[in-house]
């Protein structure tokens, strides 16, 4: 049968070698004769045989590989993205994810949407962006998208026996379809039970990764207030040392790219995680906090907690089934290092994983320094895996020494439609890494997570129903109850991409007496019942509402947020958003709250180069409660220094605007503003990067 068939894992194709480029115009023509062909038969995310027709054509040149996907398609085709970028993976498309060492070394991807608009993404390297050819053209039955990848964008260390996956995503039907399948993988691009290609590369050399230096120019204006007109310039370096590793070192780095507005009123107990911007630690990103499995588990490297530095030193890269990386941040006063070591084998049967990671902090009067040791056996025919995840954080400062730790170990159970882990968790009252994230610390107990995926015939209204649970309960060093967590929710996913949550969390957390205005420690709820309605949520023009509700704190909050993204012309976007909390104390002490989030943003897609964002946002009320600092109500002088503490009126806005180009070897930035701020910083930045040797993030 079918899935007996691939369920042996062992499609491969002998790459055959042209004497030239095929045309690269999205038309598969005669100069793609002789290209090898394999089918797209299989649907990942539902688990049946393709219900519409995908045929890949694989083939290699003297430069690179030559790839062509011929996809039929019934339902209309989703492809809003223009430029280059992630937001392709919003739309439909196609992408190959190649292992140029099979199951070790790094991992590649390359995507591109029935427009030719395209992404990729390494291993190594977050801001991995280098050139290569999508071509893109729709027919009367679908699309054509065909690809040509450079050799010399990919560090192969001579492999010419590469693992390759073929994928091709449809929004309107929410299928995935593959070129190889087993029942015993969990992801569509697990180099496991991946395909092979032979013949790689044969006749080429073994290349030589080389050096990457990336020069940047930075000019500011503003007023004198905010720090006067500056003009600046620094450096990115890559150095490889090996096939597969390389130095990396950074000399006045510089952060003004534009990046996403981080800013939310969104309900939490616990202290907001952001996402990393900083070129410096998104190179090594993949290398640290590294498990096999972690439920919720601390983070001994966030780097967002490592402020601003002078110069920085990495080494990085993999040697069979190690991976590593060690990185120093130099400062004023302050050296922030980390180092990590990853071990991992896998095969269509097994999978061991072990890492250990170092994370230290040094700054006059304080030194942090947190080790943590994870480990896990997977076992994939049985779906059984176990895991264990330590650590020790030791500090010494003005009081004296402290030392805290860590402990987490669990059991699993994991299909494509079925997960189950119940685990125990200790984490130290001391456990608190300055270079880390812990929610909450001083916790011991267990929890247990099961979720199950139902999915529907094809003809069917709705695609699938997702349901999940999670129940939690942990005490502290004196056994007081310290956390409780209760909940269930239940996805419907409809065919006309409709689909709506319904959601039910009931969350205790311990709230000592430092962050309670009742002056004591107890164990207040921060629930969040509600439900989700949503339209196109997984394209790059969704539109959704959702509730929050329930007992929250001292009181009651009601919590709501309307997002919709309106393509207005065929390169522009145009994102709308209100969010609002009301909180309802139940505590004389407290007063009621609301607060307001309004935002809007323009997209414009000029081609695939070249893009300009356009924000404005609004913040206005009171900042809810939660577990881990005291309310300031009516306390200027604290809100002053620090608007984001709870209780705090906050009336600021923020406008920004950038443009940003890469092609090449050049890069360019003008930027207004900076949306990571709460309010607008009056400066216009107008920076230039150039990239000399190897390309962005290679």
């Amino acid at each position: 049968m079918f899935c007996v068939a691939h369920a042996l894992g062992a499609q491969g194709i002998a790459v055959p070698l042209l004497s030239h480029e095929p045309s690269m115009n999205g038309v598969v023509d005669a100069s793609w004769s002789g290209s090898g062909r394999v089918p797209l038969s299989y649907d990942f995310t539902y688990q049946r045989v393709s219900g519409e027709p995908t045929i890949v054509y694989v083939a290699q040149d003297a430069a690179g590989l030559d790839i062509a996907f011929v996809a039929t398609q019934r339902e209309p085709i989703v492809d809003r993205q223009t430029t280059n970028g992630s937001n392709v993976l919003s739309d439909d498309y196609v992408a190959v994810y190649l292992y140029p060492k099979r199951t070790q070394g790094f991992a590649y991807s390359f995507a591109a949407n029935p427009q030719g608009a395209r992404y990729q993404t390494s291993s190594e390297n977050t801001a991995y962006a280098p050139q290569w050819t999508a071509g893109a053209r729709t027919t009367l039955h679908g699309y054509v998208v065909t690809m040509h990848i450079p050799f010399n964008l990919i560090r192969t260390d001579g492999s010419t026996v590469w693992r390759a996956q073929f994928v091709r995503q449809i929004v309107a039907t929410n299928a995935t379809d593959v070129w190889t399948y087993s029942p015993d993988e969990h992801t569509d691009a697990d180099a496991v039970f991946a395909g092979t290609l032979t013949g790689v590369d044969a006749r080429a050399p073994v290349r030589r990764t080389p050096a990457r230096l990336q020069l940047y120019g930075l000019g500011g204006l503003t007023t004198k207030a905010n720090g006067g007109d500056t003009s600046r310039v620094g450096l990115d370096a890559s150095l490889p040392v090996t096939a597969t590793s390389s130095l990396i070192a950074t000399l006045h780095p510089d952060y003004s790219n534009v990046e996403i507005d981080q800013q939310t009123i969104a309900p939490t107990a616990f202290q907001r995680q952001y996402n990393e911007v900083r070129p410096f630690f998104t190179q090594g990103a993949s290398f640290f906090n590294s498990h096999m499995v972690c439920s919720d588990c601390p983070q001994t490297l966030y780097t967002p907690a490592i402020p601003t530095f002078g110069q920085g030193y990495a080494y990085e890269g993999t040697s069979g089934p190690l991976d590593f990386a060690a990185f120093d941040a130099i400062g004023t006063n302050r050296i922030d290092d980390a180092q990590a070591l990853t071990y991992e084998t896998s095969n269509p049967y097994t999978r061991f994983h072990f890492d250990a990671q170092r994370v230290g902090v040094s700054v006059p009067g304080l030194t942090d320094d947190s080790t943590t040791l994870d480990g896990g056996y997977y076992d994939f025919p049985l779906h059984l895996g176990v895991y264990t995840n330590v650590g020790e954080d030791r500090q010494n400062g003005a009081f004296g020494p402290t030392s805290g730790g860590y402990l987490e170990s669990g059991i699993g159970y994991t299909t494509p439609t079925t997960t189950s882990v119940l685990s125990v968790q200790n984490v130290g009252a001391d456990y608190l890494p300055i270079d880390g994230y812990v929610s909450q610390n001083d916790l011991y107990g267990w929890e247990w997570f099961t979720s199950h995926t139902f999915n529907f015939a094809s003809s069917f209204p709705l695609h699938d129903v997702f349901a999940t649970s999670f129940q939690a309960h942990y005490h502290n060093v004196f056994g007081l109850t310290d956390q409780t967590d209760s909940s269930e929710q239940v996805n419907l996913d409809f065919k006309d991409l409709l689909t709506v949550h319904v959601y039910i969390a009931l969350q205790g957390v311990g709230v000592p007496a430092l962050a309670n205005d009742a002056g004591r420690y107890e164990l207040l709820p921060f629930d969040g019942n509600g439900f989700f309605v949503g339209y196109k949520v997984s394209t790059t023009t969704p539109t959704y509402a959702y509730y929050t509700g329930g007992p929250y704190y001292h009181g009651h909050l009601d919590a709501w947020s309307y997002v919709t993204t309106i393509p207005l012309l065929s390169h522009f976007n145009l994102t709308l958003e209100a969010d609002s909390d009301r909180y309802l104390p139940s505590f004389s002490v407290e007063p009621p709250t609301n607060q307001w989030l309004e935002r809007a943003s323009l997209d414009w897609q000029i081609n695939r180069d070249a893009e300009v964002l356009f924000g404005a946002r609004r913040i206005i009320g009171v900042n809810l409660p939660n577990a881990y600092q005291l309310p300031q109500w009516s306390a200027p002088g604290p809100c002053a220094a620090d608007p984001y503490l709870p209780g705090c009126f906050v009336d600021a806005s923020n406008v920004s605007l950038a443009y940003h180009f890469l092609a090449a070897r050049n890069e360019f930035y003008v930027v207004y503003g900076d949306p990571n701020d709460l309010s607008t910083l009056p400066a216009l930045y107008v920076k230039w990067i150039r990239y000399i040797g190897a390309e962005k993030g290679t």
